[in-house]
C-alpha cells in the first residue's frame, strides 16, 4: 500500500507541473500573437499612414493568424483600435478594420 500512495502523490505533483507548463505555454502564445499583430500594425502605420486600417482577411494573409487569433489579440491590446466597415450599397456592417493607435 505505501508504494501505491507514493505513486499517487507523484502523479498528483506531475499533473500539477504539467498543468502549470501548459498554462505558461498558452499565455505565452497569446502574448506572442498580440505582439506580432501590434508590431505589424505599427510598422504599417509608420510606412503608410494614409492606409493604416486593415481587414481581418488582409491580416490573416500577412500574419498567418486565424480570424479568432486576430480578434483575441486585438481585444487584449490597448494599442489596437477596431473599426466597423460599412457596405455602401446595403448600409450594413460587413467587416472589422484594425488600426494602430498612436
Amino acid at each position: 500500500m505505501p508504494v501505491l500512495e507514493t505513486l499517487a502523490s507523484v502523479a498528483e505533483i506531475a499533473t500539477a507541473f504539467v498543468a502549470v507548463l501548459a498554462s505558461l505555454y498558452y499565455w505565452n502564445d497569446l502574448r506572442e500573437k498580440r505582439k506580432r499583430l501590434e508590431e505589424y500594425l505599427h510598422a504599417e502605420k509608420l510606412n503608410n499612414p494614409t492606409k493604416s486600417q486593415h481587414t481581418t482577411l488582409y491580416l490573416m494573409a500577412n500574419l498567418g493568424l486565424t480570424e479568432d487569433e486576430i480578434l483575441r489579440a486585438s481585444f487584449k491590446s490597448s494599442r489596437i483600435r477596431r473599426l466597423i466597415h460599412v457596405n455602401e450599397t446595403t448600409n450594413l456592417a460587413d467587416d472589422i478594420l484594425f488600426e494602430w493607435l498612436a
